[in-house]
């Protein structure tokens, strides 16, 4: 064989090679899923609050993609649902968001965070594109889309659902703050729906350490309700395996009312006295009687 044909071979299968690398090279698989995910909306239109850039086009289609193919009518039960999903998510409804974010690399928590600062916040719109983007962040998961959320929700510079979806996507994210941190949060916030995703988190994780700054809080606040769930989570604190009533024990309807963390069921009594029990032990479930197998076995002869 001539060295010249030994050279070429060589050279070909070098370029094929280097042709395979580029082909399976972490940019290549990125601008190939981006590339479907437009495919799956093509003639989408990007919207003009979208930000420039080679992620405007996949976002558009995955916006697109996410948006329920049969639109909800009623107005009362779409604003409930808009809201809802911009707080706390949708769950199973940010499916093609998702995966631009797995497929889009770290240029997407910038990107996200930029729609959320761009589009307005539409009540009458399922989905908002800003409330997308909060689950973008959220599945993202990194220190920089955590930080990103913080920062949404501490500046409140977009609408009231938007931010409060950034702070309820924040404290859900483990390792974010300590329930004695998000306690120390919830004296001084001036917001009451914001105060109640506080106290929710709190309330899950049961943590002694926030016992002080529950107590601080308590103290400060003025709102008959917040003031009771605050209640709640101390009593809760010391209380543990019990139901505990969240309105302080006033019963004012006649009716105590009681909440069972363990069980996560809820307990309503008649109230007998000028005032409602604080804590209560849950109801014991009737246990089935043991089946005997060996009758049942005579019985079906």
């Amino acid at each position: 064989m001539k060295l010249r044909t030994v050279l070429i071979g060589a050279g070909l299968v070098a370029l094929g090679g280097a042709a395979l690398y580029d082909y399976n090279s972490p940019d290549s698989r990125r601008a190939r899923e981006l590339h479907d995910i437009e495919k799956l909306k093509p003639d989408i239109k990007v919207a003009d609050c979208y930000p420039q850039g080679p992620l405007a086009k996949p976002f558009a289609a995955a916006v697109a993609n996410d948006t329920p193919a049969t639109p909800i009518e009623d107005d009362v039960r779409r604003r409930g649902a808009v809201k809802h999903d911009c707080i706390r998510g949708g769950e199973g409804a940010h499916g093609t968001v998702d995966r631009l974010v797995a497929a889009a690399g770290d240029d997407v928590v910038s990107y996200l965070a930029k729609v959320v600062e761009s589009c307005k916040f539409d009540k009458n719109q399922y989905p908002n594109a800003a409330c997308l983007a909060l689950d973008g962040l959220a599945t993202n998961g990194t220190p920089a889309a955590t930080a990103a959320l913080d920062n949404i929700a501490t500046e409140r510079k977009v609408a009231k659902e938007v931010w409060e979806g950034a702070l309820f996507r924040a404290i859900s994210t483990p390792g974010f703050k300590t329930p004695a941190q998000l306690a120390a949060l919830l004296r001084d916030d001036k917001e009451w729906e914001a105060k109640e995703l506080l106290l929710e988190k709190i309330r899950e994780r049961s943590d002694p350490a926030a016992r002080d700054p529950l107590l601080a809080a308590y103290a400060k606040e003025s709102d008959e309700t917040t003031k009771g769930h605050i209640k709640a989570a101390l009593l809760e604190l010391d209380n543990p395996g019990r139901c505990v009533v969240e309105d302080e024990g006033r019963g004012a309807d006649g009716i105590c009312r009681y909440y069972c963390r363990e069980t996560k069921g809820r307990l309503r009594y008649q109230k007998l006295g000028k005032e409602c029990p604080l804590v209560r032990e849950p109801e014991k479930t009737a246990e089935k009687p043991a089946v005997d197998s060996a009758s049942l076995a005579g019985k079906a002869k």
